[in-house]
Parts: structure tokens; C-alpha cells; sequence
């Protein structure tokens, strides 16, 4: 088997990812002045611009950014690291999957640190845990060959402190850590792992991120 058979490359979203609209819809306000850092072809945007808010959406690559424009949304061509936005230009910004892409992450973070006036918005995989995936399973995000950064909870946490004063960061979407065995036995466990009547390690996919700032 090649290496191409089990990397793949990481491609934007065409759809957006409902839990990431959720946990976006509680944290901004329909006057909040938005944008999308590494938004892709538009998908989270055009969610939120339906219900009601006007994100803009920016990204490198020049073809996700038509996409993104043929949906409606305001979108820019522009490097994450380099926003051609002045100081405090927006009350949130959203950064969905995309810490893990960027080569230079802290000077991402400094940049969105620049123009973000109340808060930011932070989804990454979560890389805590993988140790208690059974035999020969792994996270699926640790096969995509554009992924350069890896966090655990711990990391993205330390990450955060070397810029921001108030911040919290989230493990999030439970897994059972039965993976491997058949449906009905993943129920059965997840299940009475909720009713407390048995200990099942908890394992997490996701880090979520709310960073409040200063006035």
C-alpha cells in the first residue's frame, strides 16, 4: 500500500460541520461584526449569513474564495498571518480546523490577537487521549498530509497563554473508547458508561476554544 492510499490531503468544508454553527451561535450577538479566518469555500459563513449575521470570509487559495463568493458571502483572498484589516476591525473571529494547517500558528494567533475586539472562536483536533485508542487505530485527522500542528489540551492551552490572559480551552464530541467493536456493543457500553453504572475512560475528538478580550 502507498502512502497516498492512507494520507489525504485536508479539503475545506462544502458543508458546514452543525456543532461548530452551535457553538458559534453562542458566542456572537446579530451587530457582531464577524469574519471567517481560513473559512474555505464559505460553508460557515453562508450558515451564519442564514441566520441572520454578515460574516466575511477570508482564505489563501484563490479558488476557495470563488466558491465561497458564488454562496453570497463577502470573501477576500488574503494570508491568515497577514490580515490587510486594521487594529480591532472585528468583535469575533472564528477560526474553525485551521490552527493545524498554519506552518507559523503564533504568528496567526498575534495576528487575530490584532483585530479581534471581543472574542475568538477556536476548533482544532484533539491529539489527547490517543494513547488509549485500541491496537491499530489512530485519529483520522493524524492522516491528513496538510496537518503540521498537533495539539492536545495541554498544548493549545500553553499556546494560548504565551498572548491571551482569558481563555478557555474544551475537550469536546465524546468518543467511547470501544472503538473497534460492533455497533450495538459501543450503545451497550456508551450507555451504561452515562448511567454511571460502569467507568469507561473518556476519550475526546475536538478542542474548543473561547478567548475573551481585554477591553
Amino acid at each position: 500500500m502507498d502512502k497516498e492510499e492512507i494520507y489525504e490531503l485536508g479539503l475545506p468544508a462544502k458543508e458546514a460541520y452543525m456543532p461548530f454553527i452551535k457553538f458559534a451561535l453562542t458566542h456572537i450577538d446579530k451587530e457582531d461584526k464577524i469574519i471567517d479566518v481560513g473559512g474555505g469555500e464559505g460553508a460557515y459563513s453562508y450558515e451564519l449569513i442564514k441566520r441572520g449575521y454578515n460574516p466575511v470570509c477570508v482564505d489563501i487559495n484563490e479558488d476557495y474564495i470563488k466558491k465561497s463568493k458564488e454562496r453570497g458571502v463577502e470573501s477576500y483572498v488574503m494570508d491568515s498571518t497577514s490580515l490587510e484589516f486594521d487594529d480591532n476591525s472585528f468583535d469575533v473571529v472564528i477560526l474553525f480546523e485551521v490552527l493545524e494547517h498554519v506552518k507559523d500558528f503564533e504568528k496567526l494567533l498575534m495576528e487575530l490577537k490584532r483585530i479581534a475586539r471581543k472574542k475568538i472562536l477556536i476548533t482544532v483536533p484533539n491529539c489527547t487521549g490517543i494513547e488509549q485508542l485500541k491496537p491499530g487505530f489512530t485519529y483520522d485527522h493524524l492522516l491528513a498530509t496538510d496537518h503540521v500542528n498537533f495539539f492536545n489540551k495541554k498544548d493549545l492551552e500553553e499556546v494560548l497563554s504565551k498572548y491571551f490572559e482569558n481563555y478557555k480551552v474544551e475537550e469536546t464530541e465524546q468518543l467511547p473508547n470501544t472503538i473497534g467493536l460492533s455497533n450495538w456493543l459501543n450503545y451497550i457500553i456508551f450507555g451504561l458508561n452515562r448511567l454511571k453504572l460502569i467507568k469507561a475512560t473518556q476519550i475526546y475528538y475536538r478542542l474548543y476554544a473561547v478567548i475573551e478580550m481585554e477591553d
